[in-house]
Order: C-alpha cells, then sequence, then structure tokens
C-alpha cells in the first residue's frame, strides 16, 4: 500500500509539473450576469484550431496552448459577435461583457435530440425524446431499449448475451436477478435522460460483466434552486400493487443536497408448470412427474439516498452519499406433484412458506480535484458497504388420495435458514490527463476487499413444534475475495475524420473459500483485459466505429452459496462454491447514418464466451431433479442488429430494432452429456407513438417485442411477445397515463431442456397481464443544478450480492 501511494504522489508531481498555457475567462450581459451557451471560438491566423462554450456560470477555458498571437470569437445569439485579439505568454485571463444595445428583442429556439446517437464505445437511447418515461418505471423503459431483452425473473441480455451489469449516472446498482428488477420497478421514469448500452465497454470500467453495460442516465439540471416530483402509481393484474416516489433536489451557492426515496409493495400470483421425463430403467419405474405450482407472493420495497456535495473552491469538491435499500418477501407456493408410473401413479402436495429480507447500506467519500490549468483531473473514493439477508423456509409435503385430493399422511416436513454477510470496502483513484488537444491519458487504480458469511441451516420436523438438524445438508460457508486493478487509456484524435482508443485493464483476484472449517476454494489468478476502438466519420456525418474487447464474469455471491430452494420435496436449485470465472471476446464494427427515410444504426458483431456457467438440471439420486450453475463449456456468437428512428408524419413517430443472431454453445455436462447446440436468434420490437391531440396533451404508445425460439446449452427457449399500449394525458406539471400490458397472456418463460434421455419441460407465467395508472407531479425549478455523477466503489461489489 506504502509503494501505491508513493506511486500515485510521484505521478501527482510529474503531470503537475508538465502543465502548459491556459486561458480562461467569463462571458457576463449588462447586468453582470453570466452568460450560459456563448460559443468562443479560438483562431490563429485564419485557422479555428478549437471551440469552447461557456458553462451556467459564464465560464470557458482553453487548455494545453503554445505561446503566440490568438483570436477569441465570442458569439451567442442574442448579442452581435465580438473578438479580442490577444498575444498569450502565460496564463491569461479573459472577461467579455455584452452590452444591452446589441442584444435582440427576442428569440425562440427549438431543438430535439436525435433518439438513437452512436458514440466510440456506446448506443445511447435518448429517451427523454419519447413519451416512455411518463408513467413507467426505469424496468418497463429498459425493457423497450433497442438490443435489450429482460426476462421475468431479472435477466438481462444485451444482443442476446446474458451477463450485463447496469449502471445508474455510471454507477453500478446493487442488486442482480429479482431484486435489482424489484430496484428498478419501483423507481418512476420521469427523471430519465438516456439509456446507454455499451457492448465493448473500454478499459477504465471494471472487467466484470460478459455481455457488456446498461448504464442509465438521468436528468441534469444547471440552476440553483429547488426541484423535484411525486409519483403515485397502481397496477392490477390478478392482484393489486402499489407503488410512490419523492425525489429532491436543492442547490445553493457552493452546496447541493439531494435525496430521493420510494416505497412499493408489489403482488403477483404466478403460475409455474413443469413436465419431467426419466428415461427407461430409472429408479422406481418412475416415467413422467408433472408438477403445477400456483404461488401467491408480496414484495415490500422502501429504499431512499442522500447526499451532499460541497463546492470548496473552482477546482475542488467533495461530497458523501448514503444509500439504503431493503425488500421483505413473503411468498406461499403450493405445488401440485403427480408422478407416472408403469402401473399405478401418486398425488402430492408441497406448501411452501418462504420469508426473505434483505437490507444493503453503502456510503462513498468523493474528492474531484483538478491539479493544474492544463485540465489534469483526479477523482478519489472511498467505499463501504454492509449487506444482511435473511431467508426462511418451512416445506411441507403431503400425499394425496388420487380420487378426491384428500391428505393421506406426510410425506416429508422441513424447514431451512440461509442469512448471508457482505462486508466491503475499496479505494478507487482515476486521474484524467488531457496532454494536448488531440490526445489525452486516463490511468486509474482499485482495490476492494470482500468477505461473505453463509450459514446454512437443514432441520427436519421430528414432532409437534420439535426440530433436528440434518448434517447432511447444513453447512458454514465463508468466502473472502480481494481484487486489485490498474487500467490505462489512450485516446487520440489522428485528423477530422479518423480517431482511436486504446486501453489496458489489469486486474489480480484472490480468492478463498472455506466449507465447514474446511478450505474449499483457493484461487489467485491475473488477467489482462485490452480493449480499442477505431473511429471513422465521412463528410456527410456518417460514423463507422470498429472495436474489440474483453472481459471477465464472476459468479455472484449468491451463486457460490450451497443453499437449497426447493419447490417440491424433489426439486430444488442449489448454489455451487466451485464456480469458475467465464472470459468474454467481442469484436464490433457499427455505422451510424440518417437520411431521408429514418436514423439508422448497424452493429456486426462477434463474441467468444469461454468457460460460461449456465443453470442445468441433474438427477442425483433416486428421483431427485437439482438445478444448479456448472462452467459447461463455451459459447460463440454471431449477431447482426439493426435500430431505426422516424418521423413517419407529423403526428405518428415510429422506432424500432431487429436481432439476427447465430449462436453455438460446445461443451459437456456430468459425465455423459455432450452439449453441442447450433441456432438462430431473432427478435423485433417495434415502439410507435401517435398524437391524438397537441392542444390537450393527448397520445398514444404502442409498444410489440417478440423473440422467436432459439436453442442455447440443450435448452430450448420458446417463443415470447410482449405487448403493451398507454395512453397519456399532461396537464401542465402533471402527466396521467394509463397503460394495458400482456393483452394475449403471451409473456411467457418456455424451456425445453435435453440431457440424454432425460427431458424438463418448463412453462412460467409470472401474471404480467395488467392495467396500471400512473400520476406524476414535478414542482420547483426545471433547471436546478443537480447531483455529480460518481462511480463509486461499492457499486461492482453489490451486483454480485443477489
Amino acid at each position: 500500500m506504502l509503494k501505491f501511494v508513493q506511486t500515485v504522489c510521484f505521478l501527482f508531481v510529474f503531470y503537475s509539473a508538465s502543465a502548459q498555457i491556459s486561458v480562461r475567462g467569463k462571458v457576463t450581459d449588462e447586468k453582470k450576469m453570466p452568460v450560459e451557451l456563448v460559443v468562443v471560438s479560438l483562431q490563429q491566423g485564419t485557422s479555428v484550431i478549437g471551440n469552447a462554450i461557456t458553462d451556467s456560470l459564464g465560464n470557458y477555458q482553453f487548455k494545453n496552448m503554445t505561446r503566440g498571437n490568438y483570436k477569441f470569437l465570442f458569439k451567442y445569439v442574442a448579442y452581435k459577435d465580438s473578438a479580442i485579439a490577444a498575444n498569450i505568454n502565460t496564463d491569461t485571463l479573459i472577461n467579455v461583457q455584452f452590452k444591452n444595445i446589441q442584444s435582440l428583442k427576442g428569440i425562440v429556439v427549438r431543438a430535439r435530440k436525435p433518439i438513437f446517437e452512436r458514440e466510440i464505445d456506446r448506443l445511447r437511447f435518448n429517451v427523454a425524446e419519447t413519451d416512455l418515461v411518463f408513467g413507467n418505471n426505469i424496468w418497463d423503459v429498459m425493457e423497450k431499449t433497442p438490443l435489450v431483452n429482460v426476462s421475468s425473473d431479472g435477466t438481462i441480455q444485451i444482443s442476446g448475451t446474458s451477463g450485463a451489469i447496469v449502471y445508474m449516472n455510471n454507477k453500478r446498482k446493487v442488486l442482480s436477478g429479482n431484486a435489482l428488477k424489484n430496484y428498478l420497478s419501483s423507481i418512476p421514469s420521469d427523471n430519465l435522460q438516456a439509456i446507454e448500452v455499451i457492448t465493448t465497454p473500454s478499459s477504465k470500467y471494471d472487467a466484470e460483466g460478459g455481455a457488456g453495460i446498461i448504464n442509465i442516465i438521468t436528468k441534469k439540471n444547471k440552476e440553483e434552486g429547488l426541484v423535484g416530483n411525486a409519483v403515485l402509481s397502481t397496477r392490477q393484474t390478478a392482484v393489486n400493487s402499489e407503488a410512490g416516489s419523492v425525489y429532491l433536489n436543492n442547490r445553493k451557492g457552493k452546496w447541493n443536497v439531494f435525496s430521493d426515496l420510494y416505497m412499493s409493495n408489489k403482488s403477483r400470483k404466478p403460475e409455474l408448470k413443469k413436465d419431467i421425463y426419466y428415461p427407461p430403467g430409472s429408479p422406481e419405474g418412475l416415467l413422467h412427474r408433472s408438477v403445477n405450482s400456483f404461488n401467491d407472493y408480496q414484495d415490500l420495497s422502501p429504499g431512499g439516498n442522500l447526499g451532499i456535495d460541497h463546492q470548496i473552491n473552482a477546482d475542488h469538491v467533495v461530497g458523501l452519499l448514503f444509500d439504503y435499500s431493503g425488500n421483505w418477501h413473503k411468498e406461499t407456493r403450493n405445488a401440485f406433484r403427480r408422478d407416472y408410473f408403469n402401473h399405478a401413479d401418486s398425488l402430492s402436495l408441497t406448501n411452501n412458506k418462504d420469508k426473505l429480507s434483505s437490507q444493503t447500506y453503502s456510503l462513498n467519500l468523493n474528492y474531484q480535484g483538478k491539479l493544474d490549468s492544463s485540465g489534469k483531473q483526479i477523482s478519489i473514493d472511498f467505499d463501504a458497504l454492509e449487506y444482511r439477508s435473511k431467508n426462511n423456509s418451512v416445506s411441507r409435503t403431503d400425499a394425496l388420495d388420487l380420487t378426491n385430493n384428500q391428505s393421506l399422511f406426510v410425506e416429508d416436513w422441513f424447514r431451512s435458514s440461509s442469512p448471508q454477510r457482505i462486508s466491503n470496502q475499496s479505494l478507487k483513484v482515476d486521474f484524467e490527463w488531457p496532454v494536448n488537444p488531440k490526445t489525452s491519458l486516463d490511468f486509474g487504480a482499485k482495490a476492494s476487499f470482500s468477505k461473505i458469511n453463509n450459514d446454512l441451516l437443514f432441520e427436519d420436523r421430528v414432532a409437534e413444534d420439535s426440530w433436528i438438524k440434518d448434517p447432511k445438508t447444513s453447512n458454514l460457508f465463508k468466502y473472502d475475495e480481494n481484487i486489485n486493478s490498474l487500467y490505462g487509456i489512450l485516446n487520440h484524435k489522428i485528423n477530422t475524420r479518423w480517431a482511436y482508443q486504446l486501453g489496458l485493464r489489469m486486474e489480480n483476484t484472490i480468492a478463498k473459500g472455506w466449507l465447514e472449517g474446511v478450505k474449499a476454494v483457493d484461487r489467485n489468478y491475473t488477467n489482462f483485459f485490452p480493449t480499442a476502438f477505431l473511429k471513422y466519420t465521412t463528410a456527410k456525418e456518417k460514423t463507422f466505429v470498429l472495436a474489440v474487447s474483453s472481459r471477465i464474469t464472476r459468479p455472484s455471491f449468491w451463486d457460490v452459496n450451497p443453499f437449497r430452494t426447493y419447490t417440491t420435496d424433489q426439486t430444488y436449485f442449489e448454489g455451487n462454491p466451485f464456480l469458475l470465472p467465464s472470459k468474454y471476446y467481442r469484436q464490433e464494427l457499427s455505422h451510424t447514418f440518417k437520411n431521408k427515410t429514418g436514423t439508422y444504426s448497424i452493429q456486426l458483431a462477434a463474441s467468444q464466451l469461454l468457460d460460461e456457467f449456465y443453470a442445468l438440471p441433474y438427477n442425483p439420486a433416486a428421483n431427485i431433479i437439482v438445478n444448479k450453475k456448472v462452467n459447461y463449456g463455451n459459447k460463440y456468437a454471431f449477431s447482426n442488429s439493426i435500430t431505426y428512428y422516424n418521423q413517419l408524419l407529423p403526428w405518428w413517430r415510429l422506432s424500432g430494432s431487429t436481432l439476427l443472431g447465430y449462436v453455438v454453445s460446445k461443451g459437456s455436462y456430468a459425465s455423459d452429456v455432450v452439449i453441442d447446440n447450433r441456432s438462430f436468434l431473432f427478435s423485433v420490437t417495434t415502439n410507435q407513438t401517435f398524437n391524438i391531440s397537441k392542444k390537450s396533451g393527448l397520445s398514444c404508445t404502442v409498444i410489440a417485442n417478440n423473440t422467436f425460439p432459439v436453442t442455447i446449452v440443450n435448452t430450448e427457449i420458446g417463443n415470447r411477445l410482449e405487448t403493451e399500449v398507454r395512453l397519456r394525458k399532461s396537464i401542465g406539471a402533471w402527466n396521467i397515463t394509463l397503460s394495458g400490458q400482456d393483452f394475449f397472456k403471451s409473456n411467457k418463460d418456455r424451456y425445453k431442456v435435453m440431457l440424454n434421455e432425460l427431458r424438463i419441460m418448463d412453462q412460467n407465467y409470472y401474471d404480467t397481464r395488467s392495467v396500471a395508472l400512473s400520476v406524476s407531479f414535478s414542482f420547483g425549478k426545471s433547471t436546478v443544478k443537480d447531483k455529480r455523477d460518481r462511480d463509486v466503489g461499492y457499486e461492482d461489489l453489490k451486483q454480485r450480492t443477489m
């Protein structure tokens, strides 16, 4: 650690000593009030060598200048252009004040961002330019984002590859799976600005997340004052759910305080169906097992955050961010199991009662500072996280009479608990060094320390209110992980058409795990993750981007926890403490252009996922079916995606995307199951908005998303159709939205798993046919400068807590 601090100090002194000349200043009006969005052009001779735009305080700056004669041209729509000539030999201050006699009588500027923007490493979907943000939550909007597919269990895919990491304002989010889905579903989307789909992340991002990154961007505001909104919504499926949230942001002088509070009460009644066909000669002569499960659950999810930023001076900012999220889940599951034998059948009922709760507390301390006038910057983050969860379940199985479904006797009765504790501390340092107007360097380091404790207890019922521990299924699992990383990025603009970026990230991982006091995991490995981007822009502003990247997907802390979740007494899910991380490589060519028919973004990609882990069932003993994630082998994919947007008519706007892919999965499972699948992947998404009446603020949106069947890792995934129609009414600061989803009850998970002669078929419906009403109200100034974005260190850990 001492060497690391010495290195940081040395780099700080070295780069500070290499500062070049800079010119900065402030533009004000006749009342000495700052003027924002003034274009300042820097000329040398007849050539324009740089441009700057004044910020909300009227400030502008040019960095990395050499000594010489320059002309500064100030342009603003409401004033006459002004020019100043100056000989620059050292850091210089040039202030400009516009005069009233030059101002125009009045001006109205209207502009709209394009729906899709292709940047060097990402596709940006400007959802604020659509009415998707009204009357929805963030998860709903993410479902309708091009290239992104989500499922009802919280699985997120980008371009057909699972394992995406979710960021919000460049900060990784806390949860994964259903926990992440519940969290994003509780937050209204009224403040959404854009969703960025990053299929080839640069080396600055943590290497975690094979499919890429989804970065959710909220609106940023620019002036002092108070801004906020309040949202209430209700959704009726088979049962009713409610949600509410309040967002506040207040900026005054050098202080900015912000808070977001939310609460959701979500209820659903999913229906799950499983059919298992056993190979001939199975134990006890079992031929076919049919399980029908009827569930009823309630999720109570409170949460909130509090942040404070303080501007020490123009060059230094400090802040803290405290975040809390909680979840209380109660579920009752009644699973009817019918077994078909050669000469007789049997019927049983398993009743599961689950109580799960989790709380996450996290704290981020941040410092951002400018090292000198040339633009060098440093950012330091210290993070601490504490995660606690309690999972308690009671399972009772009764043998039933085939004629009247009455209980004959109790087959099995047990209970389990699995408290989990996670503690993490991390330190992260990032440097930005603009070498010259065409070249910049980014580099940094991060150290993260995690401790995980899982205490799994299984107990069998022996008498009324009397339970005895089952030592064969109970265990204590402890897991420690230390990840240290370094990265460096070179950005260079060759000329007006060509630019490139080269990056390298090194991560060292030390992982140790103990099962019942015996060391079961002992790994120490180092990986290097190179990235490269090459961008070409034509004279007609058409762009081509070639990108290559490498990443890693580590199993979540829950995946390595050997806890069992039972559907019936003979069907359960189990964690695997011996899972290995997967390596991911991707090569991508993207092209974005606009013509009379609309805006297009085309992407061709190839990817290789090595040592992928995937949940596959197996039959360890008797007639038990266990679902467990394993490193089965490798997956290779080739894909072509097209996103499209156009304002077809003044009242009709259309956007859509298609994804066509070819997926190969190869490997083996257990000792005799060969995995060798080749399958096409195809999905189509459309989003149409109709402005029924601008005068009355009434619009209608129709959304459809269909994913066609595909086979991956011996699993046939059936067709899924998602539909939604929304009516929105705007009345000043109020927005009222009425929506209906899944009209055809076609949003279902359909799986067929083939493991030699063992076949398993699942059909899961998560109670998604619904009608919803949402009312939102915005108050305060609409241009308040919002909180700073910080990539806090604990967020990379949070993704793996569930």
